[in-house]
């Protein structure tokens, strides 16, 4: 019967990041989650299963004024860039030919490889406005 509980509460986090895998969630906002649909699960697990998704490159990681911040990874979401708004926290999939040529000139001109999870920081459109 545990198992098949923490099975539903796993479950219902990874559920809660796909919904939200337009954007980065706290801790904080998956334990107010878990809280809302009943789900009596403590900070510590819910870190445990971030910390398993992130090993696995389920979850990209940011942090800010030491928090970290998770962002659910698509399959086959690790072939591309991503843009991130500092402003409202928007993450744009950027697939784009002309910056895979700007990351093949810094391969091969200044020997850098970007990885996978390579976030370039700057303002979304509308929070331009």
């Amino acid at each position: 019967m545990e198992n098949k509980y923490k099975t539903k509460q796993r479950k219902l986090i990874e559920e809660y990041l796909i919904e939200n895998e337009d954007r980065f969630i706290s801790s904080e906002e998956i334990y107010k989650y878990m809280k809302e649909n009943s789900q009596n699960v403590g900070l510590t697990t819910i870190y445990r299963f971030l910390d398993f998704l992130e090993k696995n490159n389920n979850v990209r990681v940011d942090i800010k004024d030491h928090t970290k911040f998770y962002q659910y990874i698509k399959p086959n979401c690790n072939d591309h860039f991503h843009l991130k708004c500092k402003k409202c926290g928007k993450t744009i999939h950027l697939e784009c030919q002309e910056f895979e040529k700007v990351s093949n000139h810094i391969k091969e001109e200044h020997k850098f490889n970007f990885d996978n999870n390579t976030i370039i920081y700057g303002t979304c459109e509308e929070c331009s406005k």
